[in-house]
């Protein structure tokens, strides 16, 4: 789809004026542009909605944001949730008390915490098994590597 063309087909929902694809506010008359009208309809996009079952466009930010709490041992779709829970929490200050809101911040907190967990015990796996490569290695090919300063082969 042509880019260009997107761009012009894009409607304030509340004014009618047209807007950039980009934006998340219309410059005419300061209307919140939904996700819906942003939503673009590429690859992943219809990936998302097959998965999902309808269209990316057609969910709320509470729904994008319970879907990123989720995504396990990557840490940044759980702060993605945080930040979009945030920034909806700090426009409306009612919402911190709201469960709809509760839910998906407690599970992205937890789904970073355990994430973490997790990296960290790899870490140190991966790192045990690097070490123990290295020493097979070096027991393997002792006479293919100099010995170092002062003990290799005569000239």
């Amino acid at each position: 789809m042509n880019v260009e063309r997107l761009r012009t087909s894009l409607h304030c929902p509340a004014c009618g004026f047209r807007i950039a694809a980009h934006t998340t506010v219309c410059e005419n008359c300061g209307a919140v542009i939904p996700v819906a009208e942003l939503a673009g309809s590429g690859v992943i996009s219809s990936a998302l909605s097959a998965l999902l079952g309808r269209p990316l466009g057609s969910l709320s930010l509470l729904e994008i944001a319970r879907i990123l709490a989720w995504v396990p041992l990557l840490v940044g779709p759980p702060i993605a949730a945080l930040a979009i829970i945030g920034l909806k929490v700090s426009q409306q200050p009612q919402r911190l008390h709201d469960r709809a809101w509760q839910g998906p911040a407690l599970v992205a907190a937890l789904n970073i915490a355990l994430s973490l967990i997790v990296w960290h015990y790899a870490a140190q796996e991966i790192g045990a098994a690097a070490t123990a490569l290295w020493a097979e290695i070096n027991r393997l090919v002792p006479t293919a590597l100099p010995a170092g300063p002062g003990k290799g082969v005569e000239i």
